[in-house]
């Protein structure tokens, strides 16, 4: 009985989650729409990049001014060999901040093992955070 109401308990914090997701960031996210991605990290930018483009849902643009919303990354590091990131929403127009994701690690929940972190994390963050919120 104590895993059925943890699995429920699990599901219902991790569905609020996402619906927390404000609507202004909806409406400039679309499918489609151009995104600027932004990162101290010249290689998460690489690695960010190859999997919103594997996933296809947002059109990735060189330059912030042709940018419908800019999706920055900040990565942190914990012990040996954890990458933890996290994004915000930002509108290229005002640069005020819209949303903030939850953190991701490279390692969990990952499908197969990769011995670069930082990529791990990055997708990670696509799969787990992106693709359940905008569907």
């Amino acid at each position: 009985m104590k895993t059925i109401i943890l699995i429920l308990l699990t599901t219902f914090i991790s569905l609020t989650q996402e619906n927390d997701v404000p609507k202004e960031v909806f409406s400039i996210a679309k499918r489609g729409n151009k995104v600027f991605l932004q990162c101290q990290d010249e290689n998460a930018v690489v690695h960010v990049k190859n999997a919103l483009e594997s996933w296809g849902y947002w059109k990735i643009v060189p330059d912030q001014k042709k940018a419908d919303f800019i999706l920055k990354f900040y990565l942190r590091y914990e012990g040996a060999g954890v990458c933890i990131v996290n994004a915000t929403f930002v509108n290229p127009k005002t640069e005020d901040v819209l949303y903030s994701t939850r953190e991701v690690t490279s390692v969990k929940e990952a499908k197969g093992f990769d011995f670069n972190t930082k990529r791990s994390a990055m997708r990670q963050l696509v799969e787990q955070v992106f693709k359940p919120s905008f569907k």
